[in-house]
């Protein structure tokens, strides 16, 4: 198999890029990161990968960044510049010679969405798809890491949501992160077929309500917790009053009824991709519970003081 060249990682501070960057230094992958701070740019350095000082809003920083590179993990963040953040990225892989981009998108992509950042992850994949690049898209459902920012409430008993009882598909961040390595490492890469070209949908292995995830963290925690449900606008106030800006505020009500609660967008449909890529089975919502006891657990029932929580092996905004 010919020598993977270089791969540049965005998105590398985040969730999912803070584990594939470790996966890939575990596999001996050449890895350059785009990261916005000198301190984190030290700080990779310390720990032997180059990196790049720059952001997806500075078109010269993301193409010197992508001075010979060979594959492209592109991850933009949320904001209502998330389309044109992609655009730069995808325009510079293309006129500096990337051969290949891994992208994150997520499965409610739609053009018609009234959700801004699916609405964005739609356009980016159209524009990609239309980019002359050799491409793989990553979809993936509900994170489970999203449950901890309920976690004050889980602890008390309560999931408060307003989702009712629509399922979606859900996914946990650590088997994202295993499937892209998987595919930039891959050896579908030199045979011009494979993974190139190709949607992955990343998901468990059925989609669950919050009243089921509610009785799934009873059964792992030990402790009763109950999901609550609030009215749209309730739920909307509570999302402004945390902090949380009016534009984001607005697509997650509209995600959580749209797509969790009424089943818009393929919100329900799952796949065998995290499996069958990974030859495991994907990471459940009782396996983060686990992994993640201490933090939704009330005061004294958590692991001891001192012991390590490791993962077992997450639709939200990506």
């Amino acid at each position: 198999m010919p020598e993977l060249g270089t791969v540049l990682v965005t998105g590398a501070t985040g969730d999912i890029g803070t584990l594939l960057v470790h996966e890939l230094v575990q596999a001996g992958v050449p890895l350059r990161v785009l990261v916005r701070r000198p301190d984190q740019v030290e700080d990779h350095r310390r720990r032997g990968i180059d990196a790049s000082l720059g952001s997806l809003d500075d078109p010269g920083a993301v193409r010197r960044a992508m001075t010979g590179v060979s594959q492209l993990f592109l991850l933009a963040p949320n904001g209502p510049e998330q389309h044109t953040w992609d655009r730069t990225a995808i325009d510079a892989a293309a006129a500096t010679g990337v051969e290949h981009v891994v992208r994150v998108s997520t499965s409610d992509a739609s053009p018609t969405s009234a959700i801004p950042w699916a609405r964005d992850h739609a356009r980016a994949d159209d524009h990609l798809s239309r980019s002359g690049l050799s491409w793989t898209r990553l979809a993936p459902g509900a994170f489970t890491k999203n449950l901890l920012v309920e976690a004050a409430a889980i602890r008390r008993g309560w999931l408060p949501q307003t989702t009712g009882h629509g399922a979606t598909a859900w996914v946990d961040v650590s088997d994202i992160a295993a499937v892209a390595a998987r595919v930039l490492t891959g050896p579908g890469l030199q045979g011009g077929a494979g993974d190139q070209g190709r949607t992955y949908t990343l998901t468990q292995d059925r989609p669950l309500s919050y009243p089921e995830v509610a009785e799934i963290l009873t059964t792992t925690l030990g402790h009763r917790v109950r999901y609550l449900h609030l009215p749209a606008p309730v739920f909307y106030a509570g999302l402004r009053l945390a902090g949380t800006p009016r534009w984001m505020a607005r697509g997650l009500v509209r995600q959580f009824v749209d797509v969790v609660r009424r089943g818009h967008d393929g919100g329900r449909v799952t796949s065998t991709d995290v499996p069958d890529l990974l030859g495991r089975p994907a990471t459940t919502v009782a396996d983060f519970a686990r992994a993640h006891r201490a933090r939704l657990s009330p005061a004294g029932r958590g692991p001891a003081a001192g012991q390590l929580v490791t993962a077992g092996g997450q639709r939200g905004a990506s």
